[in-house]
């Protein structure tokens, strides 16, 4: 089976053509994989960068794990039927532990995650526990079902908040496919004004095309806020979906007294937290936002996808190859959006497509 493999800790992967199918365990589904989206934790695991010992990363694994597909085999005794079109959550929960029985399964004491603990969907077929797959409605294709995983990371997000977005002054700081998706929803609910804050021109462009404000790093985001959030002295509420630790600070200093600041994206080592100043006399919230909760988020982004409040297909500009997980990482370090490893696409051919369709 053709797969990318993470083979040791050392920077890099193979792509191989012959990497054992994975065995069907009792509960599980084989799927094929129709489409398979890169995100930045592929390429910090590319790089052997720190998420190696923060996921505690077993070798050697087949990578990816933002996938859509149909199972082509099931155990008989699961709820997954053979056809079934899915894409999957890829916090693969127990279901027995307390966070488990309380809702919290992303969460789960034992979990595992599909890439790093288990073989992931950067092959043929990927195997995956039928109680972790989600059946897509027919109004949603595979391409943009592969998005549905890191979408519904904006969508836990925003849930998270506990704020009523409608009225809301909103500001995110990144707008990577998380940030963007963030941006879709925030618009859709009814938000005030939604600022992102964005060092690359691109994805500031993809921003502003969803209803945003925009602002390169560096830039005051109360410089653009309407006058009502600055006479509150603050955005309602913040999304940090960078993981830069000054991008944190930058959305503390901008969210008003009594306001909320969700932190979304990885942040790489430690950040200075003045807990008096910021937490207790401005009386700020400060959560912290992992995975998707099952199901709530996919249920809630699948709604929005279909009514055409959020795009999750416009965020697509490339298509490659399996073997094109290099060039995928060498185009999301420029101006790529989300980018899609296709095994239908021939291996022998690198194609680059365009948001519009067309091979360059």
């Amino acid at each position: 089976m053709r797969a990318t493999v993470k083979a040791d800790r050392g920077p890099g992967c193979r792509f191989v053509t012959d990497r054992p199918e994975p065995v069907l365990l009792p509960g599980q589904v084989r799927i094929e994989v129709a489409a398979a989206s890169v995100c930045g934790t592929d390429a910090a695991i590319h790089d052997s960068g720190p998420v190696l010992d923060d996921f505690g990363m077993r070798f050697p694994v087949t990578m990816g794990h933002e996938v859509a597909g149909i199972v082509v085999e099931a155990d008989p005794m699961t709820r997954v039927a053979v056809g079934t079109r899915v894409t999957v959550e890829t916090h693969l929960h127990c279901g027995e532990c307390f966070f488990c029985r309380n809702g919290d399964g992303h969460n789960c004491a034992r979990v595992q995650l599909l890439g790093v603990h288990l073989d992931g969907a950067f092959a043929e077929r990927v195997v995956v526990p039928a109680a972790s797959c989600f059946a897509l409605p027919d109004a949603i294709g595979l391409e943009e079902a592969a998005l549905l995983e890191p979408g519904g990371s904006a969508m836990h997000a925003v849930l998270r908040s506990g704020v009523s977005l409608a009225g809301s002054s909103v500001l995110v700081s990144g707008a990577g496919p998380v940030g963007l998706v963030l941006v879709q929803i925030a618009v859709a609910m009814g938000a005030r004004i939604v600022t992102v804050v964005e060092p690359n021109p691109m994805r500031r462009k993809m921003a502003e095309r969803s209803g945003a404000v925009v602002l390169d790093v560096g830039v005051d985001p109360m410089e653009v806020a309407d006058p009502t959030t600055r006479h509150r002295g603050g955005y309602d509420v913040a999304f940090e979906c960078s993981g830069a630790g000054a991008a944190l600070s930058t959305v503390l200093d901008a969210t008003r007294n009594e306001g909320t600041v969700v932190v979304v994206g990885l942040v790489k080592g430690e950040v200075a937290l003045p807990v008096t100043r910021t937490l207790i006399t401005r009386g700020l919230t400060l959560r912290g936002s992992f995975g998707r909760s099952l199901w709530g988020t996919w249920d809630r982004l699948s709604e929005l996808v279909i009514s055409g409040r959020v795009d999750l297909a416009g965020l697509l500009t490339h298509r490659l190859p399996l073997s094109g997980l290099p060039l995928a990482l060498e185009l999301m370090r420029e101006d790529a959006g989300k980018v899609l490893l296709l095994p239908s696409l021939p291996d022998t051919q690198l194609h680059e497509t365009s948001t519009e369709g067309k091979t360059r």
